[in-house]
Parts: C-alpha cells; sequence; structure tokens
C-alpha cells in the first residue's frame, strides 16, 4: 500500500476559504478516485493561513481493471447459419476481442450480439498527476484573483507544490500559472522562521513541520487554542467570550498558536459591553473576558460590573515577541474604544425622537419611501396583531411605541460605525432617556431570531414588534417583485420568515398569517399610494413562499416525513391550515399523542377506508354541514342513521367556542364500530348503490366525515 502527500502553499489565505474550502477538496478527490476504480484506506484535508494539505493512506498502485459489456448488431444480422458476419466481425474489431468471444443475449427487441471488454486499470500515479490540477482548478470561493502574467485563478498566490508519493517526487502541470509553479518536496516553515524544508516522505511530514513552526493539523490547532483560552480565563478567575465562530476563525489565522494577554484602560468600562465585545470580537479578532458571577441588562451602557479589563488574544508570532506583540494590540484597541466612547457621548446628546425624525431622510428600497414611513408601517402591522390576538395581558401602548422607536438607532453614530449594533443601542439609548423597560427590551431584540438557532424575544412585547419588522420586510420585497429565487436570497427574506415562523411557534401566537397579510397591504397603499401592485399575485406568492418555509421549519424539527405531508395539505381549500402555525402545532401534539393509544392504528384505519371512498363522490372538503347534502329518508340501514347521528354530534362540537383536536377524534374512536359497519357484509351497504341518488347520499356522507378528519390530518398520508 502506497501513500500520497500533496501540500499547496500560498499567501494567507482568508480564514473561512482556509476552512470551507477541506470538504470541497475531499469531496472532488473522493469523486476522481471512484471515476478511476482507484481504492485507498483513508483520506485526510486539512489547512494553515499558508497551505492546504492532501494526504491519502493505503493506495494501491493501479485502478481496478473495468469491465465495459456493449451491445452490438442483432443475432440475425451478426451470424448466418453459425458463421459471423462482416458486422459481427466489426463489432468485435471495435472493441478488440476475437469474434469468439462474442456472446448472444435476448432483450425485449429480440436477440443481440454482446461483447465484453476489459479495460485495464491505470497506474495511480499516472491518474494523481491528472487529477490533482483538475481537483486545484476546480475549488471555489470568494474573491479568486490572479497574479502574475497567468490566468489561473486561486484564493491566493499559490508559492509552491509538494507533491510525494511515497518517497518520490510526483510531477503534474499547473499551466496558466506565472511565474510557472515548480513541483517538489520543498516546504516553507512557519513565515517568523522563514526556512525552506525537505520532505522526503508522507510518513514524517506532520513532525517535521511541528519542528519549524507549523501544526498543520486543524484540529490540533484549534484544541490547542481552546485550551489556551480556558487556562487563561481559569487563572484569572474569568470566563471567555468565545463563540465557536470566533474559535474557528482564530484557528485559520495562526500556524502556530500562541495566548497573549492584553489589558485595556478602566476609563473604557462606562461603554456598552456589547460595544466592548463586538470591537474586540468581531473588529479585532480577541477574546473578550467576562466575570463569572455578575448577571447584566440588555440596557446597561456601562459594562462595569460585567467585563474585566483583560483580554486574550491569539498570536502567531513567537513566544519572545509577546510584550511587543501585546502593546502593539493594546494601542490599536484603544484607539477603537475611544472613537467609540466619542459615538456614544454624542448620541447620547440626541433624543430618539430627534434621531426618529432623521429618518424621513434615510432611503429604504427603491419605490419603498423612506425608512420612516416604514417604521410607520411596522406600527401599523404591531396595531394589526394586537387585534388578532385580542391577549388582554398586553398593553398596546408600549407594543406602539416600541415599534414607534424600533429603527431610532439607524441614525445614531455608533451603529452608522458598527452596524452590528443595530437594535441593541436603540433599546439602551431609550432607557437612557427613561423609556418603560417593556419598551426598551423589545426594541433591543426585536431582530432576533438572527438565524435559525439564534435566541427569540424574551418578551410578548419583542416577538410582536419582531414579528412586524419582519413581515413588513417579506411584504415590501414581494411588492417589489424581488422573490428570492434559487439560493438567491439577497435580502434574507428565508432567515426573516423562519424568525416568524419560530416566534410564533414557540409564543404559541394565534395568528392567522394569510388574512393579516392580504389586510396588511392597505398600508403601502396608504404611505404609497403612487406605488401599482397586484394584490391577488402578490398574496399567492406570499402564502407559497410561506407554506415553503413552514414545511422546512416542521423538517429542522425532526418530525416525521408522513406526518408533515398529512398536517400541510396545501392546496386551495386546506392552505389556511398550513398557514395558522399554532394550529398545526396543536394537531401534531394531537396526533402524536394520539399516536400513543393502542387503538389508534384501527382507527386510521376505518378513517382511511372512509376518505378514499370519499374521493369518489363530488361533495368539497370545505363543507361541514349536513344540510342539502344528506337525505335521511334515502338510508336504508340502521348503520347509515348511526353515521349520520356521528356526523351531527360532529357539527355541534365544532360549534363549540373552546373544542380541540383530542375531543374532536374522540368522537371518531367513539364512533369507529359506526364507520366499520357501513363495509359490513352483513350490517353494512353498498356505497356504490346503483341508484344514484343513494350512491350520492351514501357518498357524501363520507366526504362529511372525511372533512372533518381534515381537520385534524389527512390519516390516508400517515404510516
Amino acid at each position: 500500500m502506497s501513500k500520497y502527500l500533496l501540500e499547496i502553499g500560498t499567501e494567507e489565505l482568508p480564514a473561512n476559504f482556509s476552512h470551507s474550502v477541506l470538504n470541497q477538496f475531499k469531496s472532488q478527490i473522493e469523486f476522481e478516485f471512484d471515476k478511476k476504480l482507484i481504492k485507498f484506506e483513508k483520506i485526510f484535508c486539512t489547512s494553515t493561513p499558508r497551505r492546504i494539505v492532501l494526504l491519502l493512506e493505503g493506495l494501491v498502485d493501479s485502478g481496478d481493471d473495468e469491465i465495459i459489456i456493449r451491445k452490438g448488431p442483432k443475432a440475425s444480422s451478426a451470424y448466418i447459419n453459425g458463421t459471423p458476419t462482416k458486422a459481427a466481425v466489426g463489432f468485435a474489431n471495435s472493441l478488440g476481442i476475437d469474434v469468439d468471444d462474442l456472446e448472444i443475449e435476448n432483450t425485449e427487441k429480440g436477440e443481440f450480439v454482446f461483447g465484453k471488454k476489459v479495460r485495464k486499470g491505470e497506474s495511480t500515479r499516472i491518474s494523481l498527476s491528472l487529477i490533482i490540477p483538475k481537483v486545484i482548478k476546480s475549488l471555489q470561493g470568494p474573491r479568486f484573483m490572479k497574479w502574475g502574467n497567468g490566468n489561473f485563478k486561486f484564493s491566493r498566490p499559490i508559492r509552491w507544490l509538494v507533491s510525494i508519493y511515497n518517497d518520490e517526487i510526483l510531477d503534474f502541470n499547473l499551466d496558466e500559472c506565472d511565474p510557472k509553479i515548480v513541483v517538489g518536496n520543498l516546504s516553507k516553515s512557519h513565515r517568523l522562521i522563514d526556512r525552506v524544508i525537505e520532505i522526503n516522505s508522507p510518513d514524517n511530514y506532520f513532525e517535521i513541520l511541528a519542528e519549524n513552526g507549523v501544526l498543520v493539523q486543524r484540529e490540533e490547532r484549534k484544541e490547542k487554542i481552546f485550551n489556551f483560552i480556558n487556562q487563561s480565563s481559569e487563572s484569572l478567575n474569568l470566563k471567555p467570550d468565545l463563540s465557536d465562530e470566533l474559535l474557528n476563525e482564530l484557528t485559520d489565522l495562526v500556524e502556530f498558536p500562541n495566548v497573549i494577554t492584553g489589558k485595556f484602560e478602566e476609563e473604557f468600562l462606562d461603554l456598552p459591553v456589547e460595544v466592548l465585545s463586538m470591537v474586540m470580537k468581531s473588529h479585532q479578532r480577541y477574546v473578550p473576558l467576562l466575570k463569572k458571577s455578575d448577571s447584566f441588562s440588555k440596557l446597561d451602557l456601562s459594562s462595569e460590573q460585567i467585563i474585566s479589563t483583560n483580554f486574550l488574544l491569539i498570536s502567531n508570532g513567537l513566544q519572545e515577541s509577546n510584550n511587543i506583540i501585546a502593546k502593539g494590540n493594546e494601542k490599536v484597541l484603544k484607539a477603537r474604544f475611544s472613537d467609540a466612547k466619542f459615538f456614544v457621548e454624542s448620541d447620547k446628546k440626541v433624543s430618539s425622537s430627534e434621531r426618529n425624525e432623521k429618518l424621513k431622510f434615510v432611503s429604504y428600497l427603491n419605490e419603498m419611501g423612506n425608512v420612516f414611513q416604514r417604521v410607520k408601517r411596522i406600527e401599523a402591522i404591531s396595531q394589526k396583531i394586537l387585534n388578532y390576538l385580542n391577549d388582554q395581558s398586553l398593553d398596546s401602548k408600549k407594543i406602539i411605541e416600541a415599534a414607534k422607536y424600533c429603527k431610532n438607532d439607524l441614525c445614531s453614530e455608533i451603529v452608522y460605525e458598527f452596524p452590528e449594533l443595530q437594535g441593541i443601542m436603540g433599546g439602551k439609548y431609550l432607557r437612557n432617556e427613561g423609556f418603560d423597560k417593556d419598551i426598551c427590551i423589545a426594541v433591543a431584540e426585536h431582530y432576533l431570531p438572527c438565524f435559525y438557532k439564534d435566541d427569540l424575544p424574551s418578551t410578548k412585547y419583542g416577538a410582536i414588534v419582531s414579528i412586524s419588522d419582519k413581515i413588513e420586510t417579506l411584504i415590501s420585497i414581494f411588492i417589489s417583485g424581488k422573490r428570492p429565487s434559487g439560493s438567491s436570497d439577497p435580502y434574507a427574506l428565508r432567515r426573516n420568515l423562519n424568525g416568524v415562523i419560530l416566534i410564533i411557534w414557540q409564543f404559541e401566537l394565534d395568528l392567522a398569517i394569510e388574512n393579516m397579510f392580504y389586510e396588511l397591504f392597505e398600508y403601502w397603499e396608504i404611505s404609497l399610494p403612487n406605488l401599482k401592485f397586484e394584490k391577488e399575485k402578490v398574496l399567492i406568492d406570499l402564502i407559497e413562499f410561506t407554506n415553503q418555509r413552514i414545511v422546512s421549519h416542521l423538517e429542522e424539527l425532526s418530525i416525521d416525513k408522513d406526518l408533515i405531508k398529512a398536517v400541510c395539505l396545501i392546496d386551495s381549500s386546506s392552505r389556511k391550515k398550513i398557514m395558522n402555525i399554532l394550529d398545526l402545532k396543536n394537531r401534531i401534539k394531537t396526533i402524536n399523542k394520539l399516536k400513543e393509544k393502542t387503538n389508534f392504528s384501527e382507527i386510521q384505519k376505518v378513517i382511511s377506508r372512509v376518505c378514499k371512498l370519499a374521493e369518489k363522490g363530488s361533495l368539497k372538503t370545505n363543507i361541514f354541514l349536513h344540510k342539502d347534502h344528506i337525505n335521511p329518508k334515502l338510508f336504508e340501514k340502521d348503520c347509515e342513521i348511526k353515521v349520520f347521528e356521528f356526523i351531527k354530534q360532529l357539527e355541534t362540537i365544532i360549534s363549540l367556542p373552546n373544542w380541540d383536536y383530542f375531543r374532536l377524534f374522540k368522537l371518531f374512536e367513539t364512533n369507529a364500530n359506526s364507520l366499520n359497519e357501513l363495509f359490513d357484509n352483513d350490517k353494512g351497504v353498498l356505497i356504490m348503490a346503483e341508484d344514484s341518488e343513494i350512491r350520492n347520499n351514501r357518498l357524501n356522507l363520507l366526504g362529511l366525515v372525511r372533512n372533518y378528519s381534515l381537520k385534524i390530518a389527512d390519516f390516508t398520508k400517515i404510516n
């Protein structure tokens, strides 16, 4: 068994590319090897800021032989009285085999001649010399570049290539590069060591690089950084503010990690903790250190009780330079914090009402007016949601006030400089002015959730303003005709709608989204009288898009696919059932609970039978009253009367104000025997009777039972 090592040496790669490229590289190699029938035991891909590495172990020295079977002429044309014709000989010659090796096989279209050709597996070395440049050229990432006079594109200029098969250099041609890159066995050390390293075998590659200041294996660097940070934090009795995103980025920024403790001046502790943390993490890639025991309010403008003046940075330098590196980074951070402090102090001199007025001069979308008009629509949507909910526990004035000021910080200096802080700073500034806490929290949290597994708003006030903000975005973009297509979603509409669905689902808000969408259009007509759009078309597009996201949400929750199909009846008569997310959640909970009953499968079986037979009738699925559809005078047996009485019970329960799906199903459970009797040979009736009146009467009887069952789910789709 053989080994192969490839190292692509580059200028410093962007952190997001050096990580994302690994899966690409691995899958492409596997794909190409599969085509060539080359087997291997292990594939390993890793990266550092200056190199992308592939290691293959357990390689066979040649691909497997491939048997190619080809269909030739008809047997009647290939042989006459058992003697091969020119057609047979020509076919055999085309395959490079003897005519005696041809075989006759019977097919659907008659007897044909078939030939087998064995294609010998190619040398792995030769295959690799063709595969590697092909795979390198296929790698994709943002902002690829050319260099020199060549046409070859890559994330950053390639400076060297190490290619070793066992203990020999395996040459290949990476054309269109300028200057031409020589393939060899010479790698490079850590940049600060600046040494050329000879690699003679894949066996000791990682050890040699480590001796020269490069931890090639990404997971090893990641673990080392994680341990460094935790140990340093613990020694200071602090806890690190370290996200997975930041840890991954730090891993992809260094070749040999080294932790350094820095410190900033206490004067900056009067800045909000979010400002300090964001500047350190997002702009400088430092790890903030928080005090262990102290909790804090999202509305605090000061961070004195929350964050330490110490911070950690991961250096790619040598330990002897730690002091110089620390001082340099502290100087940079001081400048950043000084700017932030100036912005915050300036903002505090301006009231939120004044900033709101400035929104009149901030453009929104093309044809959608300014942000001030947008805010007015958010207020209107919030009021509409309040009307739908009719929740007496909520103070409607607080929600409208929160909606009114939710965008006030867009005209603040701190948000202009640090857009990531929008909403957060708005809530803090309002609280600083003396606004009610519920209003301020709602403003601070109204952008949540920012991604699928992000935190949700902590209060109903924040939840409603968040929904209003996101729905305004959805409707505005759809009216503009910019619905997402394929993977393109420049306005993050999927994320916005996912947020709406998540909030409604978790807070269990009873919102009829479809009706609300249509009623909300009037606010665009009022604020933008010259705007022309087709309400019905926009509504249909919005409903389709919403249905798709709701189904995706259920899939994310790992709900069984058959259950999703059963409850998400997406057609003209039942789409409202999926658009009411709370109703959808209740039906799913009901069915999952019902599945625990020992007799569920029997009840499901009879309901499914009823539903399938009902399809032979003409009764629409939105009809629930027996009047004008059932004629009791046409009944011939007691089983029909029993089912008719069952339907009247269903009508009664549905008319009650507080009925639930468990009570509805209980009726089906109680009357399951009556439904079964319909199909009993002795007690039952022939549904498809010859008399059309009787037949239609019986089908309508089944149709009404089916319609009530569909209020819960389509039982025919539940496994």
